[in-house]
């Protein structure tokens, strides 16, 4: 993310996902934690769960390059681990500001920071060392990686940084307040209105195709061959890249907070503490949902396993397919 939606903690509010220390700690028992094994009691063929605590309130979670990025869009706060190993203990460091998202490619890792009109890029090797920022003309909310740049979507605009030069490039307009962007499947899809999702060609900048209508739409991932689509009213829906078709039956996943695609499977965090994983073809549940922490924000594919952040306890829940 997986950063999906302006202001994490404003959607997570209308969500109704805030809540007390008690339900907190009865979240932390069902959990099953790195040292107890992490098996999720889910039949025997069902993926294997681990909780790794990380402090503060992780909002943001972005996993590759052999490490898992979490950004806190409560505090200056930011963390770091590598992904493949079992008993990962976090990095910890502060940022130039509350970061909203995080993204992560071969370059480094950036954070986007709205308050400092911003993204902080920090290094694979030395996250804890001091880092490069790249200046904006906008309030960046969202960040995502691929094409060879760093996209940072603010407001009505996305910013295109060169990793290499830290230059940002003109402003792309998209003609709506937007919520969300990803990067693949042959475009850069952005969700405007929260009710449509506009293709953006990767080098001109201009609209590619006609809008796709997605009533309610805010969050947006790429993966599996497909776009997919998280709406606030609880469903799931996929576009098909080539012919710009959403599927005329969206997947009900009640709660639905962010999405994710990779691994065979399209995973969607919920407000009730859940992950659903959806068949990539026919959009039906596969197996149980998977319990994991305490307002799950964000979530994202790394090459190991699944990775999400849950904010209303500090964790992150790892999920080995």
């Amino acid at each position: 993310m997986i950063g999906v939606v302006v202001g994490t903690a404003a959607v997570l509010a209308l969500a109704g996902v805030f809540s007390g220390g008690a339900e907190e700690e009865a979240t932390e028992r069902a959990v099953p934690s790195a040292e107890d094994g992490g098996r999720q009691p889910s039949g025997d063929s069902g993926p294997e769960l681990s909780t790794v605590r990380i402090g503060g309130r992780p909002t943001a979670v972005a996993a590759g390059q052999g490490g898992v990025w979490v950004a806190d869009s409560f505090s200056r706060r930011a963390a770091a681990l590598e992904s493949e190993a079992a008993d990962a203990k976090p990095t910890t460091f502060r940022l130039g500001g509350p970061a909203s998202d995080v993204t992560v490619d071969e370059r480094g890792a950036w954070y986007a920071l709205p308050e400092q009109h911003a993204v902080e890029r920090r290094e694979l090797s030395d996250p804890g060392a001091a880092g490069e920022t790249v200046d904006l003309k906008g309030f960046p909310s969202v960040v995502s990686s691929g094409e060879s740049a760093v996209w940072a979507l603010s407001g009505r605009s996305v910013e295109r940084i060169d990793p290499e030069s830290l230059d940002a490039g003109e402003e792309i307009d998209v003609g709506d307040f937007a919520s969300s962007l990803a990067v693949g499947e042959g475009g850069l899809w952005v969700v405007a209105g929260n009710r449509e999702v506009v293709r953006l060609d990767l080098v001109s900048g201009e609209t590619d195709g006609e809008p796709v209508e997605v009533p309610e739409a805010f969050g947006v991932a790429t993966g599996e061959g497909a776009v997919w689509v998280v709406s606030a009213s609880g469903e799931v829906t996929r576009i098909e890249p080539d012919s710009l078709a959403a599927t005329t039956s969206p997947a009900p996943v009640r709660g639905a907070l962010d999405v994710a695609a990779g691994h065979g499977s399209v995973w969607v965090t919920s407000s009730n503490r859940t992950v659903t994983r959806l068949d990539p073809e026919s959009l039906e549940p596969l197996g149980e949902q998977l319990r994991v922490g305490d307002e799950p924000a964000s979530v994202s594919v790394g090459t190991d396993a699944v990775w999400v952040a849950n904010g209303g306890d500090g964790t992150l829940t790892r999920i080995r397919p």
